[in-house]
């Protein structure tokens, strides 16, 4: 080293060490444990008859100077004794000898210099278990939490970040191993390993502090908060009075590998850019961009994205696009899921659940995507144990995409927002290599224009009122605010949005065999209707009206009530009112009836040819 202000031997704080000398003073007095320390003589050191009472520090500083050329100096007795006084008197001073000693010659064996100072301490001999020292480790170098679901996390302080990891992560496993190695220069076994996140997590849950852990969004009484999800941990702060990029944010951000960050927003940015990235016709955009930002309003349900489209209308590059606006991830897309519980573990990784290519989901799976939607949970056993259930609850916004429609189910497709993608020519279709740069260059500019028309909606939100709200109807307020801020005229939302839904209910009712059947039965009849009886005689009057797919059409009465009841509300939005009357001897009583003939004293009591027909028959 040229240089001698940064040789080993002087780089410890001197300050620091008078700072400790009352401590060393206690030693010398013969005073705790420090005492049957002082006893071994400076073998081979310079001077001879010097011993570990004469200065400890100064004793190991010349040993470190002889690792230059003897490796061995840092293990012998007077050295060892020192380094035994500074580990019980002067923790700091010991960590930092012992890194100084490292430095100098990297073939020194600092772990076999630990061995030696643990067995010459008073019950030296009892030395601690790998597993103890990882919970020792860990409960020194993190702020140990816990959150409502009691899953522990990890704090950890960091130079000019604060990491949040769950205990039971690979994140924090990777930290943990690398912080033991740093320490002790040793490895940890799997099954230590796993013993000590176990206790560690038992020491979050118990002893540990409760928190709100969040992934990629979060609210507080300040604003929106967005984790960029980069290397040091910054957040973005969204309120009506502007956004700004936070070095640390008030909210527990976690995350996972597979999480990618979001791009530094940059001011000056034209909305309009995106457009030339996403497939998006000029009817939906408003939609889509509210779409996008209440992905971030964790307070209020999610509305699905549903993108549909044939083969070339990059339906995958459109949803990869706005999905990097919202949650980036390594993995942007997903193929179809095998099972309700492949929906949820999806969610309790993702903020953003995206599933493209679909050529359909389960009547179970929509129902599933209905629960994320709005917030809700899925339980399941825990593996390897005596059958306790482990329940995960969370909400979360989905997009989908398929060359057909996805949504068949009325819940569902109350909650979709539904864009049916143009083609692209094929003289117009671009290399994905150019999409990809080209986006990723402009990819900070859009997200800075997202942002400022987040700012702007907020601002515009508490002046909207809503005269008549549709089921999403946060959505519907936000959204007639974000059209506010880009100049669109007041209602010009709620009527595109009334639209949208009326489009939904008619493709719910076109999915629907018992739908199909009741339309084709109420075609031949006279306004206005109304029909009482049993769903039995109901089933009768309709199934002549099936269609040729048999498999989907109720096996029983039963079975056409389930179905009756899931469309109701559709043909309610159309005028038509299908209630459950209750039970009778006869079976269940249903009643369908238009607007201007749902009172009960307009219906009579079916009789033995199966209830009041819908009208006259049309001739």
């Amino acid at each position: 080293m040229s240089d001698p202000s940064f040789s080993p031997t002087r780089s410890v704080d001197r300050d620091r060490h008078d700072h400790h000398d009352h401590h060393l003073g206690d030693a010398r007095d013969g005073g705790d444990d420090a005492a049957l320390l002082l006893q071994s003589p400076a073998e081979g050191m310079p001077g001879g008859d010097a011993t570990v009472t004469d200065d400890p520090i100064a004793i190991i500083e010349a040993a470190i100077e002889r690792l230059r050329d003897d490796v061995g100096a840092i293990v012998e007795p007077a050295v060892v004794a020192a380094f035994s006084i500074l580990r019980a008197t002067d923790l700091p001073n010991y960590l930092r000898l012992r890194h100084q000693a490292k430095q100098m010659n990297p073939a020194c064996s600092v772990t076999e210099l630990d061995k030696a100072v643990q067995q010459s301490l008073p019950g030296g001999s009892d030395e601690p278990s790998a597993l103890d020292e990882l919970v020792t480790l860990a409960r020194a170098q993190c702020q140990l939490k816990h959150d409502a679901d009691r899953n522990a996390v990890a704090v950890i302080p960091m130079p000019g970040r604060q990491e949040v990891w769950r205990v039971y992560s690979t994140g924090y496993e990777e930290w943990l191993r690398s912080a033991y190695w740093r320490a002790k220069e040793a490895g940890v076994a799997e099954t230590t390993m796993k013993s000590a996140l176990a206790t560690i997590a038992a020491a979050g849950i118990n002893d540990g502090e409760q928190v709100d852990i969040h992934v990629r969004a979060a609210k507080d009484d300040t604003g929106y908060l967005i984790d960029l999800c980069d290397e040091h941990w910054r957040a973005v702060l969204v309120t009506p009075r502007g956004w700004q990029v936070l070095d640390r944010s008030p909210a527990y951000f976690t995350r996972t590998q597979a999480m990618r960050p979001l791009p530094e927003p940059a001011r000056g940015g034209d909305i309009g850019l995106l457009w030339q990235h996403a497939n998006i016709p000029s009817y939906r955009r408003v939609m889509v961009l509210t779409w996008l930002l209440d992905s971030f309003r964790l307070d209020t349900p999610f509305p699905v994205l549903e993108l549909v489209g044939e083969q070339g209308s990059a339906k995958s590059t459109t949803q990869a696009v706005l999905r990097s606006l919202v949650d980036p991830n390594k993995v942007m897309l997903r193929g179809r899921p095998k099972t309700v519980e492949d929906i949820f573990v999806a969610a309790a990784n993702n903020w953003l659940v995206s599933y493209e290519n679909l050529s359909g989901l389960t009547a179970e799976q929509q129902d599933a995507v209905c629960t994320l939607s709005t917030g809700g949970g899925f339980a399941s056993r825990q593996l390897y144990t005596n059958g306790e259930e482990h329940v995960m609850e969370t909400k979360r916004p989905v997009v989908l995409n398929g060359i057909a429609v996805v949504a068949t189910r009325p819940d569902l497709i109350d909650r979709v927002i539904h864009v049916d993608m143009p083609t692209i020519p094929p003289e117009a279709r671009k290399d994905d290599a150019d999409t990809q740069a080209a986006w990723e260059r402009d990819r900070p500019l859009v997200f800075g224009a997202l942002l400022d028309l987040f700012t702007d909606a907020l601002r515009v939100l508490p002046t909207v009122t809503l005269p008549h709200k549709q089921r999403m109807a946060d959505f519907e307020g936000f959204g007639e605010a974000v059209a506010r801020a880009l100049g669109f005229a007041p209602g010009d939302f709620q009527r595109q949005y009334a639209e949208l839904v009326r489009a939904g209910i008619d493709r719910a009712l076109e999915s629907n065999p018992v739908a199909q059947a009741l339309d084709k039965y109420l075609a031949d009849r006279l306004l206005p209707w109304n029909w009482q009886g049993t769903a039995g005689q109901l089933y009768e009057l309709l199934t002549p009206h099936a269609g040729l797919d048999r498999a989907a059409w109720p096996r029983s009465p039963k079975g056409l009530a389930d179905q009756l009841r899931r469309i109701a509300p559709a043909y309610r939005a159309k005028g038509i009112a299908i209630t459950h009357l209750g039970h009778s001897r006869e079976g269940a009583l249903w009643r369908i009836a238009t607007d201007s003939s749902q009172s009960h004293h307009n219906a009579t009591s079916p009789g033995a040819g199966g209830g009041i027909r819908y009208g006259a028959h049309r001739e």
